[in-house]
């Protein structure tokens, strides 16, 4: 499968819902070594920290 340059949908442009997010978060802490390290991953991904 190739990617076209006139795709509807960029993978920038694509926004999580609270569900997908929330999981996110799970997975990283869960295999994070520290604070800091889960910070930075959580960074990686665009997900900035825990939403309440």
């Amino acid at each position: 499968m190739t990617h076209s340059d006139n795709s509807p949908v960029e993978d920038a442009d694509v926004e999580l819902d609270t569900d997908q997010v929330r999981k996110a978060q799970r997975i990283v802490a869960l295999h994070s070594t520290d604070v800091d390290d889960c910070r930075m991953l959580l960074s990686m991904l665009g997900i900035d920290g825990p939403t309440d």
